[in-house]
Parts: structure tokens; sequence; C-alpha cells
């Protein structure tokens, strides 16, 4: 087009109808791309835990490889033979979704109520269905949705965060911090119970639209539809920061005191306590597809099925994590990067 002519009327009005078709057309596209890419976050992210001093992962063939302090039976150093979906890992204990919707449980059990105060032994399991979806163990206690949406509680109940009774309602996420629960309704708000005092589990629950959530010991954070995450709660090391988080994160993760959030672009960014060189302020570049945080230590799954470790560790036969940025290679099997659940 030469200087100084300008379209037709017609003309503005067919680029404006075929600009506004454009936005019709992909702008679900890119939605719809965005909530897999969430879907498939959320799914890779239940495939790594850290307890206290131990961590748990899935392998690719479904069993269960387990590292760090074996103490109490929560982290056998043969793994554990299965077909699990889903981890978690508490103070000293550890629990594992099946695909047929059952939990394997192990490790130390002398304290807490499984089983209305029958206690269990390490390695029989726990049989009280086979309906289960998510699970989330806390530092001593543990949930687990049905598939019905409601929640099973099992473990210590002195602040009210595991209530013998359950939860009911139509919860689509869980998380266990140290002595307060959180879950996710199905409308995008979260409920909260157990223990208030640095206002990590507000009783009225926290409104909004959230995909993802985790519990600290004393703080909680989410993750929003648009990709900004929510704090609330103890914020001594900056793990909570009120104003929330910006970005566009796919997965969090929150440990004793710092938190750690997975960008789409597969960087991991870290805020709060970072003494162990848990959670470098200037985040992690590189291609990650899941993250968890434990007590003073992080965890990452590159894409490429190998993890990343973060924090303080005494010993490489005992503890995951022995430097920053240390590759995890005891097991000649890589980690699963893909997960299909039924």
């Amino acid at each position: 087009m030469s200087e100084g002519r300008s379209l037709p009327l017609q003309s503005y009005a067919a680029i404006a109808v075929w600009l506004n078709w454009l936005v019709v057309v992909h702008k679900p596209r890119r939605l719809q791309k965005r909530h897999e890419q969430n879907k498939q976050a959320a799914r890779l992210n239940v495939m790594l835990a850290c307890g206290n001093d131990h961590s748990l992962l899935i392998q690719k063939n479904g069993s269960i490889a387990c590292t760090g302090c074996n103490a109490d039976e929560e982290a056998p150093p043969e793994g554990v033979p299965g077909d699990f979906v889903a981890v978690s890992a508490g103070e000293c204990f550890s629990m594992a979704l099946r695909r047929d919707g059952s939990i394997a449980w192990w490790g130390d059990n002398g304290l807490w109520r499984w089983d209305d105060m029958r206690y269990l032994q390490s390695y029989l399991g726990y049989d009280q269905g086979s309906d289960f979806v998510a699970i989330a163990a806390g530092h001593r206690h543990a949930l687990a949705i049905r598939s019905d949406g409601s929640i099973v509680c099992w473990g210590e109940n002195g602040e009210g965060q595991a209530p013998p009774e359950g939860v009911e309602g139509d919860f689509v996420a869980v998380a266990a911090g140290g002595l307060h629960s959180l879950a996710i309704r199905s409308d995008g708000s979260i409920v909260c119970w157990g223990e208030d005092e640095f206002g990590s589990a507000p009783p009225e629950g926290v409104p909004g639209d959230f995909v993802a959530i985790a519990a600290g010991y004393y703080h909680s954070i989410a993750l929003r539809r648009d990709g900004s995450i929510a704090c609330w709660g103890q914020n001594d090391y900056g793990q909570a920061p009120p104003q929330g988080v910006p970005g566009d994160f796919v997965a969090i993760a929150a440990g004793y005191y710092h938190s750690m959030a997975l960008r789409r672009d597969g960087s991991i960014a870290f805020w709060g306590d970072n003494d162990a060189n848990q959670a470098p302020p200037e985040g992690v570049n590189g291609d990650f597809v899941a993250i968890k945080a434990g007590d003073d230590r992080s965890l990452a799954l590159r894409r490429d099925g190998m993890i990343v470790c973060w924090g303080f560790g005494e010993e490489q036969e005992v503890y995951l994590c022995v430097s920053d940025g240390d590759v995890y290679t005891r097991s000649s099997e890589r980690f699963r990067t893909d997960l299909h659940i039924v």
C-alpha cells in the first residue's frame, strides 16, 4: 500500500471480523492448553514427597524409591514395590496411593490414631476402602479424599487438624501442614481447619478460584487459576508474604519455613528461609516439571526424569540432598515424567 492511501471502510470491517474470529477461535485453544499444562503439573507434583528427613519418588514402573532417614522404617532403602500414582510423607511416616484407589502406609505409627485408635504395624498397610483419589501427610496426621469428595482423617488431632469423623464436602484437593489442614472445594474456594495461631488456617476459609494448595508448618499457599499465588500464615522468614506472589505458576510446594513454585516455562521461584540453601532467592532456571519442599530441603523433577535437590544433608547415604543442585543418581532408572490416572 502506498503512503497516503487508506483502506476502504469495508476492508477495516473485514479485518475487524477476522481479528475477532482469531480471538474467538484461538483463545479457547490457548486456555485449554494452559488448563492441560496445569493438570499435568498437578499430576506430576504428587509423584514426589518430602518428610522431615526422608524423601519418596515414584519410578517409571510405579514402584517407590525411598531415601533419607529410615529410623522408623519410613524410607526403606530397597524401596516399596507396587503400582502407585501418588506419594506423601509426614514426620516419620509415609503413605502412597495405588492406582486402584487403595492406600499403603509404612513408618512410625506409635503415637497416632489409625482406625479408631487401633495401631497398625508398619508394612501391613491400611485398608479403609479403595475409593481414594488424593492423599496428604502432615507432621503427625494424614488426610485422603474419597471419590465422593469427602475427606478421611487420621492421626493427631490436638488442634482439630484431623477430626476422626472426617470432613464432608465436595473437595478436589487436600494439603496437611504442621498442625493444620486445607482443602479445595469444587468451586475453587478453600476450607481450613486446625491450629490458626499464625493465621495459617482461618476458620472462615479463603474465597477464590484456586487450583492447588500447599501447607508448611505454620503457613499456607494456594495457586490461583490465573497463575498467581496467595499466601497466609506465619511470615517470619518471608515464606508467606501477605501480598502474595505474582507470576505464571503451574505448581507450588511449602516446606517448614520456605515456599517454592514452578513457572510455566520450567523454572523455579523460591522464597522464605534459606539457611540451608533450600530456597535460593535468585531461583533456578531449568526444564522442571514437578517440585516438592521438605523440612529444610527442596526437590525438583526435570523433564528428562532426573531429580535435582537443594538444601541440607549430612551424608549422601542418609539424605537425598547433599549440596546445592545435587542430582539424584543412586537409582539407575530415571523417574516417571508422565502419569495417567484412571
